[in-house]
Order: C-alpha cells, then sequence, then structure tokens
C-alpha cells in the first residue's frame, strides 16, 4: 500500500480553496498540481497551497503515473466530462457537488467508476460536519423516535446575475435546486438512512431577476417514512447567517423528539426528547446541546456559511484519502451521488410539468 495519494486539483476558483486548504492538514496527501485555464489562477493556488507544479493542461498533468487522484472544483456543468476524464486515465475522483449536471451524466460517470475499480465520491462537504455525523447516531440510537419530517433552508444573497457562473445554465447547468438545494437532498437522504422515494414535487422559477435559472425553489419528497420540505434561494437579502450572506438550517422531527442545526446560531446543534433513557433530570424536557468532537484549531477553515469550529472539510479529505489509499467505501459514493441526481432531475421535470413524479415517471420518455 502506498504512503500517500498523489494528487491534482482541477479548478482554482471559491470553492477551491476550501479543498486545498484541507488537503495541506493531511498527511497523507501529496498536491502535485493545481490545474485551470486561468494559468494566473493555478499558479496562485501553487503558492498558496504548497502545490509542486501547475498547469493548464488537465490531459499532461492525468497522464503522469504519481498522479492518483483528482479532486475536481469546477462549475457544475463541467464535471461530468472531467470525471469521465479522470477516470479513464485511471484516477480516483472527488468532485464537489453536485456529481453531474445531469442523470445521463451520472450514470456514465458510475458504470465507468465501476468498471475501472475506482473510487468517486462526491463532495456532500455538509456530511462531515460533526452535528451531521452526531444527529445521525442520535437518530439511529432511536432518541427522537422515528423520524417523519425533515424541513431545510439554504439561502443566500448574490447581488449581481450577471457576475459569476451560477447564473449561467452554459456553466451551472442549474440554478438554485442543482447549487444548494442539492446539499439537504444530501444531508437528508444520510440522515434519514437513504430511504426509498416515492415522489418528488417542486416549484421554482426565476423571481427577483430576469434569469435564465431559477433563483428560487421549493421541493416537497415523500419518502416510504417520512415528508422531507426543502427550500432555497440566491438572492435571499436577511442578515444573520454565519456571515450576512448565508441561511442554511434543517431540522428533523421524530415521534419522541426533534434534532435542529443553524449555522448562524451558538451553539448550531440542539435536542429534544422525551425518551426518559436519554433525559438528564435537571433538564427535564427541555433542549440540550450535545457535546461535539474539538476541532483543531489549525483545521477550521472559513466557510461562507458554516461555523468554523464545526469545519468538514479536513475530516472530509481525510476520509477519501484514507479510502483511496485502503481501498474502504467513501461515504458519498457514484450512487449516492445518482440517487441525488435523480431527485433533483425529478423536481425540475415536476415543476415544468405542475405534478409530483416518481423517479420513474421522471426518466420517462428522455
Amino acid at each position: 500500500m502506498p504512503e500517500s495519494l498523489g494528487i491534482v486539483m482541477v479548478g482554482c476558483g471559491g470553492i477551491a480553496r476550501s479543498h486545498a486548504f484541507a488537503l495541506t492538514k493531511v498527511e497523507n496527501a501529496r498536491l502535485i498540481a493545481s490545474v485551470d485555464v486561468d494559468e494566473a489562477a493555478a499558479i496562485r493556488f501553487r503558492d498558496r497551497f504548497g502545490f509542486e507544479t501547475y498547469s493548464t493542461d488537465l490531459d499532461e498533468v492525468l497522464a503522469r503515473d504519481d498522479v492518483d487522484a483528482v479532486i475536481i472544483t469546477t462549475s457544475s456543468k463541467s464535471h461530468g466530462p472531467l470525471i469521465l476524464k479522470s477516470l479513464e486515465a485511471g484516477k480516483h475522483v472527488l468532485v464537489q457537488k453536485p456529481m453531474t449536471a445531469s442523470v445521463e451524466e451520472s450514470r456514465e460517470a458510475l458504470a465507468l467508476a465501476e468498471r475501472k475499480g475506482l473510487k468517486l465520491m462526491v463532495s456532500f462537504f455538509e456530511l462531515f460536519l460533526p452535528p451531521v455525523e452526531r444527529a445521525r447516531e442520535i437518530i439511529e440510537a432511536g432518541l427522537i423516535g422515528d423520524p417523519f419530517l425533515f424541513k431545510a433552508i439554504m439561502a443566500w444573497h448574490t447581488p449581481d446575475v450577471t457576475s459569476g457562473w451560477r447564473f449561467n445554465p452554459a456553466l451551472a447547468g442549474g440554478g438554485v435546486i442543482l447549487d444548494g438545494n442539492v446539499h439537504h437532498v444530501a444531508n437528508a437522504l444520510y440522515l434519514l438512512g437513504d430511504p426509498k422515494i416515492e415522489s418528488v414535487y417542486a416549484e421554482y422559477a426565476a423571481l427577483t431577476a430576469d434569469i435564465e435559472v431559477e433563483d428560487t425553489a421549493v421541493i416537497l419528497i415523500r419518502t416510504d417514512k417520512a415528508i422531507l420540505e426543502i427550500s432555497g434561494s440566491n438572492r435571499l437579502q436577511e442578515p444573520g447567517g454565519a456571515t450576512t450572506a448565508f441561511k442554511d438550517t434543517w431540522q428533523v422531527f421524530g415521534t419522541k423528539g426533534t434534532i435542529q442545526w443553524d449555522s448562524a446560531a451558538r451553539p448550531t446543534f440542539r435536542v429534544f426528547t422525551s425518551e426518559e433513557s436519554a433525559m438528564d433530570p435537571l433538564l427535564a424536557n427541555g433542549w440540550v446541546s450535545p457535546k461535539l468532537p474539538v476541532m483543531a484549531a489549525d483545521h477550521r477553515e472559513f466557510s461562507m456559511h458554516i461555523n468554523g469550529e464545526e469545519s468538514p472539510w479536513v475530516p472530509e479529505h481525510q476520509h477519501f484519502v484514507d479510502a483511496c489509499l485502503n481501498d474502504t467505501p467513501v461515504r458519498s459514493d457514484g450512487h449516492f451521488g445518482l440517487k441525488t441526481q435523480l431527485i433533483l432531475d425529478a423536481a425540475y421535470r415536476s415543476g415544468s410539468e405542475g405534478r409530483k413524479l416518481t423517479l420513474e415517471q421522471a426518466q420517462e420518455a428522455r
């Protein structure tokens, strides 16, 4: 087994900073090259994070024998082609969410990863938040009973829709559903133990500006045991997030209690339960804030909408590197990424047709 994993990062923009920072804290990660079509951006990443070299030519870098894995942090529409190129070159892949911009690309990427025997992991980084991990443990222990409702919102304010890639369908592939709601779809699937999806209904539109992608959306997902309500907007103007730009919360309601997480609150994580075995007699039936692991100070990367003390970035990248080196499963693999993509695709089709759909109906007549 090799002692380190040789890594290339493709895309040296905003979110890539958190990925690159995390890699500098993973001792068995070797940062070989930063790659971007913008040479200046690639050079900045090399100098800032200590990559051994930089390049504007991904094919040239993929030909290197010491490159074992590729981390893709480009805009959403480019994910599919870059995944396929990297897997064809025999490299493991960690790709920023969403896995791809279409179900067809996700299926192709998953099939190729399995055929090549390579890791394909989607960076749903919130799954590595200590509150998310603890919430899953609490749910699995039955301390809030049977979950029956999941409610979440992720929203932020983008003041200028003429700048940036998120409002350009050629780069983004979709709007806030593909870029924001996807996080909470993944959170719900993880927290509720990969539930069976029975139907999806969505409403979405460009409500605040003349743009070609949706800026506001609500998705209702019926599972075999619970209802999920997931909403978002990338035009919200509301102070009070982890910065003034973001609002990120979720709640899980069960038959014996409730779990809630709010990135803007301190503490962010609270639990209420009527389960006697879990209650502190001094607190009676009140809310409690379970203790969470203490994140090392030098691992607390700044993120626009996450409490730095709960930073998920280093644990996520350590998990990916260890999985590649030890051939162990990854938390959000290609199957998980495809399921989220199927749900998003059903949401888009539901909104365009004005009716709820099963995942199978959403794929008919494609």
